[in-house]
Formats: structure tokens, C-alpha cells, sequence
């Protein structure tokens, strides 16, 4: 009979799978990279980076309105888009 060795576990035996976090996490980058650059730009600045509004709307150089304004749409916008919502295309006229 082999001898018994005790178990000393510090932590959890098991971990969580993390293939669906990084699906998530593959499928907001996807969804970020999709958006216009105006409105990617404030959802990175205020949303990950923590910036004010104020903040923001200095480093673009645009009124704190206009800041609202984008990331109200892109986040409408990303909203949609991580639910499986198409979204038609804009067209710019000029």
C-alpha cells in the first residue's frame, strides 16, 4: 500500500472556467471597435479612463453637451449591439 500523503490546499480546489469571460470580453472589444470614432472616444475616456465629462470634453476639444450626446448614443449603441440588435447605417450628408 503506497503511503498517504496529506492534502494541503491553501486556496480552492477549483477555478471557475474563464472562456466566457473572454468571449465577453472578445465580443465588447469587437462591439467598441464598431462604434464611430467620435463616440468610442468618449465611452474610453469617461468609461474606462474615469474622466469627467469636463475632462473629456477638453481633451476632444468639443462642448460638455456634445460629450453627452456621444456617449448617450454610443452607449445606446453598444447596448444594442451586445444584445444581438442590428443598427442600420448612418449616412453622412453633406
Amino acid at each position: 500500500m503506497p503511503p498517504e500523503v496529506p492534502l494541503e490546499a491553501s486556496g480552492p480546489l477549483a477555478e471557475p472556467a474563464r472562456q466566457t469571460d473572454r468571449i465577453a470580453l472578445g465580443e465588447l472589444a469587437a462591439a467598441l471597435d464598431r462604434l464611430p470614432d467620435d463616440q468610442r472616444q468618449v465611452l474610453l475616456l469617461v468609461g474606462l479612463e474615469g474622466m469627467s465629462y469636463r475632462d473629456a470634453a477638453e481633451v476632444l476639444g468639443v462642448p460638455i453637451g456634445t460629450v453627452m450626446s456621444r456617449l448617450a448614443r454610443g452607449r445606446d449603441r453598444l447596448r444594442q449591439t451586445l444584445a444581438g440588435e442590428s443598427t442600420p447605417p448612418l449616412r453622412r450628408i453633406k
